[in-house]
C-alpha cells in the first residue's frame, strides 16, 4: 500500500547525549498543493506498535522512542503514501513541515473505520466513513447510508424523506452540514421535508461531538453530521479527469447516474457535475407502497483558482426533487405530492497567514434560494402548502495551532402560502465562535464557545384561528453555548469526558404556525411564547486498542428544562377541537398538534468491539437510548429501540472485499401516549466491491443484498408504519468509472 518510490530521507543531529528510551519525534503534515494542514493523517512505526494521528493543525508527536534509526509510514485518504527514515539521536526530533502529494481522483483503499484509530484530539464518540466503506454502504440517501452506525436511526414518511436521528434527537436538535455549513433547506422542521442532497456525490461523512461541534452551530447537543462533497477542487490537477457512477436498486426499480468532469487550465480548476436519481414506489413484503416514487436532479458548476498559499472558489449548485408521501388513515387519505428546489451560490477565499499564531484565514459567502410545495395527489393544479426561504450567510475564520476563532452573519427571509398561515418572517443572526486545545497537567483539554443573537421579525396584521395575534410580534433571542472536555491517553487506553451547555432558538414555524400541513398529516399550531431550548449534556468515553483488538464504550446524559415538542391535542377526537376535516369529507382529516415546552431527559450508551485480522475483520456494536418527559413522568415520543449488530468483513486482497451484517432491533415498548408499540426484527445484509484497472481508467463494481430473508418489519420512527412495512429483499448494484 505504501509508495516506496516516494521515500524521503531525514537526518536530525543532536548536540548533547540523552537517555535511550525517552526520545520523541514530532512534525506537521501539510498538503503539497494547498499548504493547508492535514488532519487525521496516520503515522505508524512498523514492528514497534507505535503511532499517532495528526490534529486539526496537522501536528503529531510519537513518544517513548529508542535511539537509532526508525521508519515512519505516513498515509491519508486522498494522498500518496510516504515513508520517512529518521535518525533518533536527540530527546526531541522535529521534522518540521512534511508535504504529502495528492493522489488525484483515485479510488482510495484506505478505509476510515469507526473508532479504529486513537485520535487524542477528537471526541472518542466522533467518527467518519469515506472511501470504499462509504461506497459499499451507499444506499439511496444520507440516512440510509448511516443507518448501521452507532446510535444512528431513521425517521421517514417514505423513501424520499429519510432523515437521520442522532441519539434520539431529531429535527434541528443536531446539525446536518455540507462542507461545514448548514444545508439551508427545511428538512429539520418536519419529517415530510426531504434533505436537499443526494448521496451520490458524497466523499466523506463525519459525526462530530464534543467541543468541536460548536464550531458548526449551537444546536449540537447530540452532534453534527458533516457531509463532505467532491464539488470543490482543492488541488491543482495536471490533466482532465472524468468520473462516472451508475446504479440500480431492485427494491424500488431505482436508477442513479452521476457524471463529473474536472478540467485544469493554468492555475484554475473547472468542475461540472450532473446527477439524477429516479425510483418507482417502494416494494415491501406485503406489496407496493403507493405514492412513494421520487425523481431528483442535481447539477453543479465551480471554478477554483490556486496560487501560492491563496485559493478562491466560486460555484453554483441547483437541485430539484419531486417525491410522494403515501396516504394515511390518520391524515390525507389520497396522499401528498411534494416538489422542492434549491439553488445555492457560494464563494470561498483562503489564504495562509502569520498573525498571532494563526496560520490560515478563510472567508465564506453563501446565498440560498429554497422553495417547497405540497399538492393533493389527485390534484396538482394548486399547491395547498407553499414554503420558501432566502438565506444570505457570511463567515470569516482564523485557524492556528490547536485554536480557531470566527464570526457568522446570517439573514433569512421565510414565506408561507397556500393554506399554511405562518406569517412572512425575517430572521437575523450574529454568531461568534472559538475553539482552544492545550495540555493541562498531562491531559488534553479542549474548550469551545458560541455566542448567538437572533432577531425574529414577523409580518403583522394576519388573523389566526388558534393563536393570539397580539403575541405575534418581534422576538429577540440571545444565548452563549459552551463546551469543555478532558482527554487522557496512555499506552493502549484513552479516556475522555465532556460537558456541553447548548441553546436552540425556536424556529419560525415553532413560533407562528397556524394551519394545515398535509405532508406531515397534521394541523400545526405554534407557540409565540416559546423561550430558548436550553440543554445541559454530559458524555464519558473509554477506548482500548492493542494489536488486533479494540473496544469503545460511550455513555451520555442530556437534560432540558424547556424541550420543544409538538403534542397531539385532546384524546376524544372532537371535531374542530382535536381535528379538522380536510377536503370534501372523503379525503381525510388532520389532527391538531400544538407546540409546547416540556422538561425532558435523554440518556443512553454505546458499545463497540472488534478484531482486525490478516484476512478478516469482526465488529460488534450495541446502542440504546432512553427519553423521559419529566413534566409528566412519561416516555418521550419517537425514541429509537435498542439494537445490536455483528459485522464480518473479508479482505482477500486490496481489490476485492465482501461483508455480511447481522442486525437485531428489539421491540419498542417504551412509548408515549399517542404511540403504538413496534415489534422487533432481525435482518441480514451483505455487501462488497471489486476493483479492476484498464488502460482507459479504473473500474469499481459495488453490490448490496439487503434484507436477505425478506423480513416483514416496521420502523418505530416511521410515521407510516401503520400503512406498510419497510422494504423487502432488494439488490443494489453500482458501477464506478474513473479516467
Amino acid at each position: 500500500m505504501f509508495n516506496k518510490k516516494r521515500i524521503l530521507c531525514v537526518c536530525c543531529a543532536a548536540c548533547v547525549a540523552v537517555q535511550a528510551q525517552n526520545a520523541s519525534v514530532t512534525g506537521r503534515v501539510q498538503s503539497s498543493e494547498t499548504k493547508k494542514p492535514l488532519q487525521s493523517v496516520n503515522i505508524v512505526i512498523p514492528n514497534m506498535e507505535l503511532g499517532s494521528t495528526t490534529d486539526i493543525s496537522g501536528k503529531f508527536t510519537i513518544n517513548n522512542l529508542p535511539l537509532g534509526n526508525v521508519e515512519l509510514e505516513i498515509s491519508s485518504v486522498g494522498y500518496r503514501d510516504t515513508t520517512l527514515f529518521v535518525e533518533i539521536n536527540n530527546n526531541l526530533v522535529d521534522l518540521g513541515e512534511i508535504l504529502l502529494n495528492p493522489e488525484v481522483l483515485h479510488f482510495e483503499e484506505i478505509e476510515v473505520e469507526a473508532h479504529g484509530q486513537l485520535e487524542p484530539t477528537a471526541s472518542l464518540s466522533s467518527y467518519s466513513m469515506s472511501g470504499k466503506k462509504i461506497q459499499e454502504n451507499m444506499n439511496g440517501s444520507i440516512a440510509l447510508t448511516l443507518q448501521n452506525e452507532l446510535s444512528v436511526d431513521i425517521q421517514s414518511m417514505g423513501q424520499g424523506t429519510t432523515r437521520p436521528i442522532l441519539r434520539g434527537y431529531s429535527g434541528d436538535r443536531f446539525l446536518i452540514t455540507e462542507n461545514g455549513f448548514e444545508m439551508g433547506d427545511l428538512s429539520q422542521t418536519s419529517a415530510d421535508h426531504a434533505l436537499s442532497m443526494d448521496i451520490g456525490g458524497v466523499e466523506e461523512i463525519e459525526i462530530i461531538r464534543g467541543p468541536r461541534a460548536l464550531l458548526y452551530g449551537s444546536n449540537t447537543i447530540s452532534g453534527v453530521i458533516n457531509i463532505a462533497k467532491n464539488s470543490i477542487p482543492e488541488t491543482q490537477y495536471d490533466h482532465l479527469h472524468t468520473y462516472i457512477i451508475s446504479g440500480y436498486n431492485s427494491g424500488n426499480k431505482g436508477l442513479f447516474n452521476n457524471f463529473s468532469i474536472v478540467a485544469p487550465k493554468n492555475k484554475n480548476n473547472f468542475r461540472f457535475s450532473l446527477q439524477n436519481r429516479k425510483t418507482g414506489n417502494q416494494m415491501t413484503p406485503k406489496g407496493e407502497l403507493k405514492n412513494t416514487q421520487m425523481n431528483n436532479t442535481e447539477s453543479f458548476f465551480g471554478i477554483t483558482r490556486l496560487d501560492d498559499g491563496k485559493s478562491g472558489t466560486v460555484s453554483v449548485e441547483h437541485i430539484e426533487m419531486n417525491y410522494g408521501i403515501p396516504g394515511s388513515p390518520e391524515g390525507h387519505i389520497e396522499g401528498v405530492d411534494l416538489k422542492m428546489n434549491k439553488t445555492t451560490q457560494k464563494f470561498n477565499y483562503h489564504q495562509d497567514i502569520d498573525f498571532n499564531n494563526f496560520e490560515t484565514f478563510a472567508l465564506d459567502q453563501k446565498y440560498i434560494n429554497y422553495g417547497h410545495s405540497e399538492f393533493e395527489s389527485k390534484d396538482n393544479s394548486y399547491a395547498a402548502v407553499k414554503l420558501s426561504q432566502d438565506i444570505f450567510l457570511l463567515q470569516s475564520k482564523l485557524t492556528g495551532l490547536n485554536k480557531e476563532i470566527g464570526a457568522v452573519i446570517q439573514y433569512r427571509m421565510f414565506k408561507a402560502g397556500g393554506f399554511y398561515w405562518s406569517p412572512n418572517t425575517s430572521e437575523s443572526n450574529l454568531s461568534i465562535f472559538g475553539f482552544r486545545q492545550r495540555n493541562i497537567f498531562g491531559l488534553i483539554g479542549q474548550f469551545s464557545f458560541r455566542g448567538e443573537y437572533s432577531i425574529v421579525d414577523p409580518e403583522l396584521g394576519l388573523r389566526y384561528s388558534n393563536i393570539n395575534s397580539n403575541n405575534v410580534n418581534k422576538k429577540n433571542f440571545g444565548f452563549i453555548s459552551i463546551s469543555a472536555s478532558l482527554i487522557k491517553s496512555w499506552e493502549n487506553w484513552q479516556f475522555s469526558t465532556s460537558i456541553m451547555r447548548a441553546g436552540r432558538t425556536p424556529g419560525i414555524e415553532d413560533l407562528f404556525s397556524d394551519g394545515p400541513h398535509l405532508g406531515s398529516y397534521s394541523y400545526e399550531i405554534g407557540n409565540p411564547e416559546l423561550k430558548i431550548e436550553q440543554t445541559l449534556g454530559f458524555e464519558s468515553s473509554m477506548q482500548y486498542e492493542k494489536d488486533k483488538f479494540f473496544f469503545l464504550l460511550n455513555g451520555f446524559y442530556n437534560n432540558s428544562p424547556n424541550y420543544h415538542q409538538y403534542t397531539k391535542l385532546g384524546g376524544q377526537y372532537v371535531p374542530g377541537a382535536d381535528w379538522i376535516e380536510w377536503g370534501s369529507g372523503s379525503t381525510g382529516w388532520l389532527y391538531k398538534y400544538e407546540m409546547q415546552g416540556i422538561k425532558s431527559e435523554i440518556s443512553g450508551g454505546e458499545f463497540q468491539a472488534g478484531y482486525k485480522g490478516r484476512a478478516i475483520d469482526i465488529t460488534t456494536d450495541f446502542s440504546f437510548v432512553r427519553g423521559k418527559n419529566t413534566s409528566t413522568n412519561n416516555n418521550l415520543a419517537y425514541m429509537p429501540p435498542d439494537k445490536i449488530s455483528f459485522l464480518v468483513s473479508t479482505k482477500s486482497n486490496k481489490d476485492l472485499s465482501a461483508s455480511i451484517r447481522f442486525k437485531k432491533v428489539f421491540e419498542q415498548t417504551l412509548i408515549s401516549k399517542f404511540e403504538t408499540q413496534t415489534p422487533g426484527y432481525f435482518l441480514i445484509d451483505t455487501f462488497g466491491s471489486y476493483t479492476f484497472r484498464s488502460d482507459q481508467g479504473t473500474h469499481r463494481l459495488v453490490f448490496q443484498l439487503n434484507n436477505i430473508l425478506d423480513e416483514t418489519y416496521y420502523n418505530h420512527l416511521s410515521k407510516i408504519k401503520l400503512i406498510m412495512p419497510e422494504s423487502g429483499r432488494s439488490i443494489s448494484l453500482q458501477y464506478r468509472y474513473l479516467f
